[in-house]
């Protein structure tokens, strides 16, 4: 019997479940910090480079529908989530890009971004909203080393100056054909060599590629995520291996005889031992058989370890290490929305819900075939094949806030009863831990 969480509670009960409303889910440490603003959620999306690695996050808020006053606030209390430990853990390598409205520029906080590698993407209420004092900012901030750029570059395409002026544009594929957008990609490179272009919306492979040829550096849009018809493909030896491990585990097996199974495969055995010893993963001591890392760890630890591993079993390839690092970041988080006074069980099934909820697109192979393989609590196996259960919704609110879809987050973190803050904290966390996993898990 589990020891329900509230959280737990109210996706197993719902509404009409009996006895009191519970209150809301305390996600213990996120409590209200006094740097932080509990009326907006940051969404953020990844943005892919050419060689569909990622190149960085674009950082928005919900609720465009803010007073004019209040807008300020918010787009500055987007930039205080920025300067969080785990959002500069983000940060190391790679591109943060803030979309807010044009209003931010002329407050001081702006200043405070020169170096930091964070570009603002600007979405201002119309394509003519930029005069020539707002230009000037523009050149004055990008001198100092405060890189402002467009959400929408269409603005770009009305006004020269702008564009030469700007550090990044980027551009929807809903509304150019391929022709135009080699168009704009000419003119915008011949008025500024150094801008670099961006597109989003991409929704297949093929539209990447094509974009990726005439030069745009930033590509963002959930074709990465993509299915495809993978029924004749079978998961590799490796994958078949830890999905018997898997099933092992979960049906009672004896460390002696786990440990016997995993020792027919070196490479396996050499990065369950990499794994065991790992920092990064808060070993507390050495290891050095198989044997001793089961009996230390306990089987809840290993059972998360190979699903860890299954991740990786497959030779890595274009666009695998963002796929990774969203897998891991959809388990993260929705293991961080139980809490920390959850049982152990809740949280263990909310992170296998989102990590193999990736997994046919991780090893190219079918969800069918991989369940096959594989025996998982019926609460993951519910919520990814029937969208059901009380880890769906904690799935959906995840598969949402890859696509920054904020009236769906809004819309889900409600029925959650979770707080702005509540989501924020456990969104960075996630992306943080999922980074350093990934790296880990790699080798």
């Amino acid at each position: 019997m589990w020891l329900l969480s509230p959280l737990w509670r109210r996706l197993t009960e719902g509404p009409s479940g009996r006895g009191p409303r519970p209150a809301p889910v305390d996600l213990h440490p996120f409590a209200l910090a006094a740097s932080e603003d509990n009326r907006f959620i940051v969404l953020r999306e990844a943005v892919l480079d050419r060689a569909m690695g990622v190149a960085g996050y674009d950082f928005s808020q919900t609720d465009d529908r803010v007073a004019a006053e209040t807008e300020l606030e918010r787009d500055k209390a987007l930039l205080r989530h920025l300067s969080t430990k785990d959002a500069r853990t983000l940060a190391v390598g790679r591109t943060l890009f803030i979309t807010t409205k044009l209003e931010i520029l002329c407050d001081p906080a702006v200043d405070a971004l020169a170096g930091t590698g964070t570009v603002l993407l600007l979405r201002p209420a119309s394509l003519q909203a930029f005069d020539a004092a707002l230009i000037e900012r523009i050149q004055s901030l990008g001198r100092r080393g405060v890189w402002v750029g467009l959400a929408d570059g269409r603005a770009a395409l009305e006004n020269d100056a702008l564009a030469e002026a700007i550090a990044t544009a980027f551009f929807s594929v809903t509304d150019f054909l391929p022709p135009d957008l080699v168009g704009i990609a000419r003119r915008l490179s011949k008025l500024n060599p150094a801008l670099r272009l961006g597109v989003r919306g991409l929704q297949t492979q093929d539209e990447f590629d094509a974009c990726a040829r005439l030069g745009f550096v930033y590509l963002r849009g959930p074709f990465v995520r993509r299915r495809e018809e993978w029924s004749a493909t079978r998961a590799n030896p490796s994958a078949l291996r830890i999905c018997d491990l898997l099933s092992r585990v979960r049906d009672g097996a004896t460390p002696r005889e786990i440990a016997e199974q995993v020792r027919l495969d070196p490479m396996l055995s050499y990065r369950i031992l990499r794994l065991a010893n790992s920092a990064a993963l808060g070993a507390m001591r050495n290891v050095t058989s198989i044997e001793e890392t089961i009996l230390v760890l306990g089987r809840d630890p290993l059972y998360r370890w190979l699903a860890l591993l299954l991740c990786v079993s497959a030779p890595p390839g274009p666009g695998h290490h963002a796929v990774l690092e969203s897998a891991l970041a959809r388990g993260r988080f929705m293991e961080l929305l139980a809490g920390a006074d959850s049982h152990e069980s809740e949280r263990q099934a909310l992170f296998l819900t989102g990590m193999f909820s990736l997994l046919d697109v991780l090893l190219k192979v079918s969800m069918a075939s991989l369940l096959a393989q594989v025996k998982l609590p019926q609460e993951v196996s519910g919520a990814i094949v029937r969208r059901v259960g009380p880890c769906a919704l904690p799935l959906q609110l995840a598969q949402a806030c890859e696509q920054a879809e904020a009236g769906v987050v809004e819309g889900l973190c409600a029925r959650l009863e979770l707080e702005p803050h509540q989501f924020n904290r456990a969104l960075g966390a996630a992306g943080a831990w999922a980074r350093e996993t990934a790296g880990a898990i790699r080798g």
